[in-house]
């Protein structure tokens, strides 16, 4: 199986436009989110730069996940944005991108 996502990366376009995204999720504070939010990711073959999780602010019923990516084709990062928006449990998410 591992042989059949490795051929599929490669066959993605090489003149793919590369950007970073980065995006901030804010949602229920529950344990399940965060797995939730990196499987997008993970299924496009990508590993984040950054992730950072905090529910320090107010009275710890919502998470704020700071997620970037860098390198990844527009799409995927376009892709990654629809998908965390679909999460059960998110509440916002702002998605920056840049070019590369």
């Amino acid at each position: 199986m591992l042989s059949n996502t490795s051929s599929a990366l490669s066959e993605r376009p090489s003149h793919a436009r590369r950007s970073r995204a980065l995006f901030h999720v804010t949602g229920h504070a529950e344990p399940g989110l965060v797995p939730r939010l990196v499987e997008p990711v993970a299924k496009l073959g990508h590993v984040p730069t950054r992730l950072f999780v905090s529910r320090e602010d107010g009275d710890g019923s919502e998470l704020t996940v700071d997620l970037r990516l860098a390198g990844i084709p527009q799409t995927d990062a376009r892709r990654i944005e629809n998908a965390l928006r679909a999460v059960v449990g998110v509440a916002h998410v702002i998605a920056v991108y840049e070019a590369d």
